[in-house]
């Protein structure tokens, strides 16, 4: 049964003069993101305290600094920080900064109690910082903000990164704005704050309450995302004698893949587990899906989180593709990437990932047979739905579910990664017909019958590409182009097609379009006579560019990406039925 003191909660506002004193030490916890208020929203904290102390303000004489929830038990100054980290991390540095500030002496003596705590025999209180930051950030915050004078000093920006590149540009910044103000003003800065601030301090005995509130404060709009809420949940369940190691290393993977690629790591494992579209929000349901986080927070790490990390950041890692794998499967990685979804990641990254464990030595087998399968379902625009189902089947066959029946009698099961005649049958259709007007589809489809133009050593890292018509969409009355398609149906026919079209490493000329045949391939496709790609030197080996042209290169391109996806003999058969 609870003990129901267990169960208080407490709230009062209080002025920031009783915060920052003997009833209060302040640590953030492991689980906590780090310290990442932008310079924009200092200087909005310092313009509204000035605004606010200002004689002819409308604030009735006081500001309010929001809120902030801590885990503390009555009568103990311990607060371990749940919401409100932001705030009083900026408001220490912003207590460092004017007692630096002071000329006084004895002033400044008397101002750096609001930074570290004055020890006192008599009445038994320690000497402590006011705030401790987590174990990762607390030792360069105290030596270049909390230690006296060390605002004084502050180490250049360059080279920092996260917190530790936060807590210096904003220390700089609100020196320069304090400088600029002066010790009188300074001065009446401190006391406004201190006398004339408030925060609403909403206190929890137990980290089980405060983790409850953490999850809470986030559906109410607090900013933190689905993985900040898995983390704690995580070592929740882990205890708090490994927490600290456990949050260590789950930071580790976020730095190592960046904030973004590590919330979108979580939807592939989910996927990897699932094995089916998502019913629910990522950090409603990924513990039900993957049952080894719930059970077993140590092992999740272990078996799941950091291995499939390794490989989420092999995938990206171009050159150890090559050296492994060979230029093909990093070519054809590659070119997985510029589809318009991420759904064929969570095939590899399990691939791969049995690869680094050993367990799978067919990697490049398996990539290029995901990565055609992945062209086929972007040309005939498969719903989410379908990739996913798709997807599915890939990821049962690289490693069959436990339970074999339930997944085999959950639907009528595809083929996986092979095609069927059919499905060929419709990819060729799709590539033969009007790609250009498919906006997502035909610059990455041009990109990939250049890769299959070359021996793989072509290089497309440009900062444009665009997509331009050999025949223009407008025939001027008069023109070359005008006389080849006199029969306006050709045009129509052949206007948008994969032999009409070829890449620029440059922004399209609309006054360049309609250039005779000639003028188009030595001064337009070829600036400096010359250009990077084989699809557009090809057509500028051409004499002429008439329907029968087109239609003689089309099917030379469509030969071409049926002999590169191992599609030689289907293709033929579907050639024969056009």
């Amino acid at each position: 049964m609870n003990d129901a003191s267990q169960l208080r909660i407490e709230a009062a506002h209080k002025k920031i003069s009783d915060v920052f004193s003997k009833d209060y030490a302040f640590t953030i916890p492991a689980y906590q993101r780090p310290y990442a208020w932008e310079t924009t929203q200092v200087e909005e904290l310092l313009a509204d305290l000035t605004d606010a102390m200002a004689p002819t303000s409308k604030s009735d004489g006081f500001y309010f600094l929001g809120s902030i929830v801590l885990v503390k038990k009555h009568g103990s100054p311990d607060s371990r920080v749940v919401d409100g980290q932001q705030r009083l991390t900026t408001l220490s540095i912003l207590f460092s900064v004017i007692r630096d500030l002071t000329e006084d002496a004895v002033k400044r003596a008397s101002r750096e109690k609001y930074v570290k705590q004055v020890a006192n025999e008599d009445e038994g209180i320690p000497e402590a910082l006011r705030l401790q930051l987590r174990q990762k950030d607390q030792a360069y915050f105290e030596k270049h903000v909390q230690a006296g004078g060390a605002t004084d000093n502050l180490p250049a920006i360059d080279g920092l990164s996260g917190a530790k590149a936060r807590i210096i540009q904003n220390a700089v910044t609100i020196r320069r704005k304090l400088e600029d103000m002066g010790e009188e003003t300074r001065s009446a800065l401190l006391k406004f704050l201190l006398q004339s601030c408030y925060l609403v301090v909403v206190e929890v005995p137990t980290q089980t309450a405060a983790r409850r509130i953490f999850t809470v404060l986030n559906a109410r709009g607090m900013d933190l995302s689905a993985t900040d809420i898995l983390k704690a949940d995580l070592l929740e369940r882990a205890g708090e004698d490994k927490e600290d190691n456990l949050s260590q290393r789950w930071e580790d993977v976020e730095v190592s893949l960046e904030r973004g690629k590590f919330s979108d790591l979580f939807t592939h494992i989910r996927m990897i587990f699932e094995r089916d579209k998502p019913r629910s929000a990522l950090e409603n349901g990924f513990s039900e899906q993957v049952p080894i986080f719930h059970d077993d927070p140590v092992k999740f790490m272990d078996t799941v989180l950091e291995p499939f990390a390794d490989a989420f950041l092999l995938s990206m890692d171009d050159a150890e593709l090559r050296s492994r794998f060979g230029h093909k499967t990093a070519d054809l990685v590659r070119s997985l990437e510029r589809l318009d979804n991420k759904d064929w990641l969570p095939p590899l990254l399990l691939c791969l990932q049995q690869s680094n464990t050993g367990d799978k030595d067919d990697v490049a087998d398996f990539v290029f047979e995901l990565e055609r399968l992945a062209y086929y379902l972007f040309m005939v625009r498969a719903d989410v739905n379908a990739r996913m189902s798709r997807y599915a089947d890939v990821l049962d066959k690289l490693e069959p579910p436990v339970d074999r029946k339930l997944r085999a009698g959950a639907k009528e099961r595809s083929t996986g990664l092979e095609l069927t005649q059919d499905e060929v049958f419709a990819l060729f259709n799709a590539l033969d017909g009007n790609v250009y007007l498919a906006t997502r589809v035909v610059k990455p489809l041009l990109l990939r019958l250049e890769q299959a133009s070359h021996d793989g050593s072509a290089n497309y890292d440009f900062p444009t590409i665009s997509v331009e018509h050999v025949c223009p969409q407008t025939l001027e009355e008069g023109s070359q182009w005008a006389e080849w398609y006199a029969d306006g149906e050709d045009h129509s026919i052949w206007l948008h097609t994969i032999g009409n079209l070829v890449l620029l490493n440059f922004r399209k000329n609309s006054a360049a379009r309609n250039y005779d045949f000639e003028k188009k391939k030595t001064k337009y496709f070829a600036p400096g006579d010359t250009s990077p790609f084989t699809l557009t030197n090809e057509v500028r080996e051409f004499s002429s560019w008439t329907p029968e042209d087109i239609e003689g290169r089309r099917k030379e391109l469509l030969k071409r990406l049926a002999k590169d996806w191992g599609l030689k003999d289907t293709f033929k058969k579907w050639w024969k039925s056009e």
